[in-house]
């Protein structure tokens, strides 16, 4: 009896041990320190709409220049439909 108490509590030790081993207290800031105050100020409303705009017309400029590329190379790759032979391997047309 005296020997599962000792085991009992070795292992409750170890569990312990293990747990307090993993525990990631010094990586976290506490839950009640507050943040430093921010070097920069917050864009004004003036500057993000300008921010956007720039953002929207660079995605138009290079969706139309991929768009350009692919048709290109569609192009490039297309063979030329002269209409004088059949595609290989297709039958004649009843």
């Amino acid at each position: 009896m005296a020997a599962r108490v000792v085991a009992g509590l070795a292992l409750g030790a170890l569990i312990g041990g293990l747990v307090a081993a993993c525990s990631p207290g010094a990586d976290y800031p506490s839950i009640l320190d507050k943040p430093a105050p921010r070097a920069e100020q917050p864009m004004s409303p003036d500057q993000v709409k300008q921010a956007t705009d720039a953002l929207i017309s660079d995605r138009t400029r290079l969706s139309t220049d991929a768009q350009a590329g692919q048709q290109a190379s569609q192009q490039a790759s297309a063979p030329a439909a002269t209409g004088s032979t059949r595609p290989t391997g297709s039958a004649p047309k009843p």
